[in-house]
């Protein structure tokens, strides 16, 4: 079966026919949140039409930022877009005359790692996603919760690590996100540095042995372990599955997460839980996407 996916993000949206996992062409054009919902929903539109010509898709799958009700099919919040119970998958698919079903984008990604990346044949998986903030997705047997409330689950980024820590965008203080993203990485980075360098960067002097740098990723790498461990304790995956721009530099990630889930997670002996690094990149929400029609529990 081929379908399309897209991934939905705050500048651009991404696009792809997907068969068996494997996209067999893909796209991309310009968000343009400011012009308003409507406006963003004709641009998927005009977008996918245009890919569809002479394509045979039975269905569309949208990866969406924020509280994603999937059952309904509706973005019930997005914080960073401005959207409040938007019934995204029926305006799609009213656009498209396609089945349309939608999921939040790191439970889309999560469900792609789990389905054909890292945590293919794993009964239980979880992915934390890091990038702006850090987002969160667990698949058990190949699937997704879908009913209205599971749906709107693990949401990792915004669990509270630190008592009356740093202010978080959501309004919360101490959030994960606001110590274990790629945007508080650049943010101590500017703070050590005098300067503005973003995470790679910052990693690639780590790699190097530059001292500060190296304290830099170490401050992550603790806040980050805490999160982690918090999940093993949680969902209890088999594996935490670590996506996102920081994945790319598992050499240095890997080790120290893998430590803290042993030191960290109870019975650790009897039920371990291994880190890794996603497998499909920046892809794993189209294909996640694409996969929705089958994981409706």
């Amino acid at each position: 079966m081929i379908s399309l996916g897209i991934d939905l993000g705050g500048t651009q949206i991404k696009y792809g026919l997907v068969e068996d996992g494997k996209i067999l062409d893909c796209g991309i054009c310009d968000t343009r949140l400011e012009e308003g919902y409507q406006a963003v929903v004709h641009r998927m539109a005009d977008c996918a039409k245009s890919f569809l010509r002479g394509a045979e898709a039975e269905f569309v799958g949208i990866a969406s930022p924020g509280l994603v009700d999937t059952y309904q099919g509706v973005v019930r919040y997005s914080n960073n877009f401005g959207w409040h119970n938007v019934p995204l998958a029926k305006d799609l698919s009213d656009c498209l005359e396609l089945p349309a079903r939608i999921a939040n984008d790191a439970q889309c990604a999560a469900l792609g790692e789990a389905l054909y990346g890292a945590g293919k044949g794993i009964p239980r998986m979880a992915m934390l996603t890091i990038g702006t903030g850090v987002g969160g997705g667990f698949v058990r047997d190949g699937q997704l919760e879908t009913d209205g409330y599971g749906s709107m689950a693990y949401i990792f980024g915004h669990c509270v690590i630190a008592h009356d820590g740093k202010l978080c965008n959501c309004g919360q203080r101490g959030c994960l996100e606001t110590y274990a993203s790629a945007t508080a990485i650049a943010r101590r980075g500017e703070q050590v540095f005098g300067g503005s360098k973003n995470v790679r960067q910052i990693f690639e002097l780590a790699r190097a042995g530059d001292k500060v740098a190296q304290g830099v990723l170490r401050e992550f790498l603790e806040y980050l372990t805490v999160g982690v461990v918090n999940v093993a304790n949680i969902l209890r995956p088999q594996v935490i599955v670590i996506g996102g721009g920081v994945s790319a530099s598992g050499d240095l990630i890997l080790s120290a997460v893998n430590q803290g889930l042993e030191n960290g997670v109870y019975g650790y002996e009897y039920a371990p839980v291994r880190a890794v690094c996603a497998r499909l990149g920046n892809q794993a929400g189209i294909v996640g996407a694409a996969n929705l029609t089958d994981r409706q529990k």
